[in-house]
């Protein structure tokens, strides 16, 4: 029995369940900082997301809060103002909170001692 060597197509599969391992992750995150949101920030908590991006070649898997909408539109703009703070807000962090106690199960999922 002869076996034929295809790195090709062992490295798509290894970067597939690597990448739906990641996304898994940021699911977990993005789920902390749902909660951890403060709560007056109904719309906030509506736009934390996971994002894969394709096409990337460090094969990324991004979690965002808020968007780029202008004032105007009613867009949630403020994501880093909360999680910073200002100079006239207190920070109000809860992505890095989320990430921080989700790190146990990251690794876990991705097979890190």
């Amino acid at each position: 029995m002869k076996i034929e060597w295809n790195p090709e197509k062992v490295t798509e599969e290894i970067e597939k369940q690597a990448m739906a391992k990641l996304e898994l992750c940021g699911e977990i995150v993005a789920a902390k900082a749902r909660i951890k949101v403060p709560k007056r920030t109904r719309a906030l908590e509506k736009t934390i997301r996971v994002v894969r991006l394709k096409g990337d070649p460090k094969l990324d898997v991004r979690i965002y809060a808020g968007n780029n909408k202008k004032r105007e539109e009613s867009g949630v703009y403020y994501a880093g103002w909360v999680e910073r703070g200002t100079v006239n807000m207190k920070k109000q962090p809860f992505l890095r909170p989320a990430l921080n106690e989700s790190k146990g199960v990251i690794k876990t999922i991705m097979g890190i001692k």
